[in-house]
């Protein structure tokens, strides 16, 4: 694993909102209800639903880390986005019945599927419900769309300064980190399937970017950020914007 370097830290100026709770706001439509009643557990690394299998129109993660990828024949995989507590999951190909991504646990993950049919009556029931999942689409297109640029045009201080300022907002967002620490449940090579990195690549630019005072990374990827606007200038992000851009509103529900 990539050495540490102590380095004084500078306070994340990011503001968190409250994503999670979302849930609860709207249980006049019987969500968390039915998301308790419907609540899965699987373990880490193990698949909820493989590409191309049938699917739920709607998945709900209650807790723990989901991974949605593409692999090629020979293995190689893409870590297409990483699902937090909170958010949904909307992976339906164009047929409404497959589908187009593996869905896997990354670590031990409480999950809840949703029919087409169900979801269609909660929403009638609570029309706030609409917004919400058209939130939560918005917020996966974006963020996705911010890493595609960065997969195809950026560096790999671009690719990792960007995954890794994407990750503490939304980690802030639901209040699981202190301040700029907090820890990514992946290996390294896991983080080079979300950056299109090899996990050589990966450990050696984080450790470049240790040697340059911008973060530190420990055993088991946890990380502090000593400077979030360095992080920033490299991945080539206004802060602000970007958390406009990848979190939801919650105000709109």
């Amino acid at each position: 694993m990539c050495a540490a370097i102590s380095k004084t830290v500078i306070p994340m100026p990011i503001r968190p909102v409250d994503v999670q709770p979302i849930w609860h706001r709207l249980s006049v439509g019987g969500l968390p209800a039915v998301i308790q009643k419907k609540a899965r557990s699987f373990s880490a690394g193990s698949p909820i639903v493989h590409e191309g299998d049938a699917i739920p129109a709607v998945i709900c993660v209650e807790s723990g880390w989901v991974g949605l990828s593409k692999s090629l024949d020979d293995g190689e995989t893409q870590l297409v986005d990483l699902i937090l507590p909170g958010e949904f999951i909307f992976a339906l190909c164009a047929d409404r019945f497959t589908s187009a991504l593996q869905v896997e646990a990354i670590t031990q993950s409480l999950v809840a599927a949703i029919s087409e049919a169900q979801w269609k009556r909660l929403v009638g029931g609570t029309p706030e419900l609409e917004d919400l999942q058209q939130a939560l689409s918005g917020a996966s297109r974006a963020r996705m769309a911010e890493r595609m640029l960065r997969l195809g045009r950026g560096s790999a201080e671009v690719r990792i300064a960007y995954a890794l300022l994407e990750l503490c907002i939304r980690l802030r967002a639901i209040r699981d980190t202190a301040d700029d620490v907090f820890h990514i449940p992946l290996t390294q090579q896991q983080l080079g399937e979300f950056t299109g990195l090899s996990s050589v690549h990966v450990c050696r630019t984080l450790r470049r970017l240790e040697r340059n005072g911008i973060v530190d990374v420990e055993d088991h990827m946890d990380v502090r950020l000593h400077s979030v606007s360095r992080l920033a200038e490299i991945a080539n992000v206004d802060l602000e914007h970007l958390r406009e851009q990848i979190l939801p509103d919650t105000d709109a529900s």
